[in-house]
């Protein structure tokens, strides 16, 4: 499998060349391009990427909202985020029930819910092809099953929003929301034996620190929480092959 980076901020206000557009990467595997997620100040980019199908985690801005130019490719999402993007030209759209999987071109997909937002729920991507298996989560505080969403994963792409420091809150519901830390998301690798991580999606702790200060900081962190596994930050524009 291949990653391409089109974006790989959060939609925080900070930018810097490594990370200028919002979330949007695509997985490549014989010959077939899935698109995960398309953020909104990424439009204008979907006749260059060309993709064979669109993954959409949840309906934030930074996520779903370059949908809003619309497109003929088949977009996959939960119930709830194509109703949150009902009025977007999309032509085809094809529901995520949780934990059914489905067949996109030569990948299965299977989706798993996840905490992140009370208004927009998220969920994850396990893709499988050839007995290899790559599981995306998008923004996450955590999996509400991650026996099964990560179970034989290789390789995990995940939110970089903060890398130590917390962003989780409570809902006046109870619900928790926000994005779980860098670190955290290291242990659960750990714990399930994945030896590979990418992280996108970073926010403003991340952008500011600078590209070398970053790469360092995920090191170490992968060093403590991780030991002997490849960790990764991506970058627009990046390839990386997994």
């Amino acid at each position: 499998m291949k990653l391409h980076f089109y974006g790989t901020k959060g939609y925080v206000e900070e930018s810097s060349a490594e990370h200028a557009g919002h979330s949007a990467f695509t997985v490549e595997a014989e010959g077939f391009r899935l698109l995960c997620d398309f953020g909104e100040n990424r439009k204008g980019l979907l006749e260059t990427i060309h993709p064979d199908a669109i993954f959409v985690s949840h309906a934030h801005p930074d996520h779903a909202w370059g949908l809003e130019e619309g497109t003929s490719a088949p977009v996959y999402g939960s119930e709830i985020t194509h109703a949150l993007t009902e009025k977007f030209r999309i032509a085809k759209r094809v529901v995520l029930e949780p934990e059914r999987t489905v067949s996109v071109g030569p990948l299965r997909l299977t989706a798993f819910p996840v905490v992140h937002s009370v208004r927009c729920p998220g969920i994850a991507a396990r893709l499988e092809i050839s007995g290899r298996v790559l599981v995306y989560s998008g923004d996450i505080v955590s999996f509400e099953k991650p026996d099964e969403a990560l179970a034989g994963a290789e390789v995990y792409v995940g939110d970089g929003s903060t890398l130590r420091g917390s962003l989780v809150r409570r809902h006046p519901s109870g619900t928790l929301l926000g994005h779980t830390t860098v670190r955290a998301q290291l242990g659960w690798l750990a714990k399930h034996g994945i030896r590979r991580a990418v992280f996108s999606h970073f926010g403003k702790e991340a952008i500011e620190m600078g590209e070398k200060a970053l790469r360092e900081a995920l090191e170490k962190l992968a060093s403590e929480r991780l030991p002997g596994a490849e960790a990764s930050v991506a970058c627009d524009g990046a390839t990386i092959e997994v």
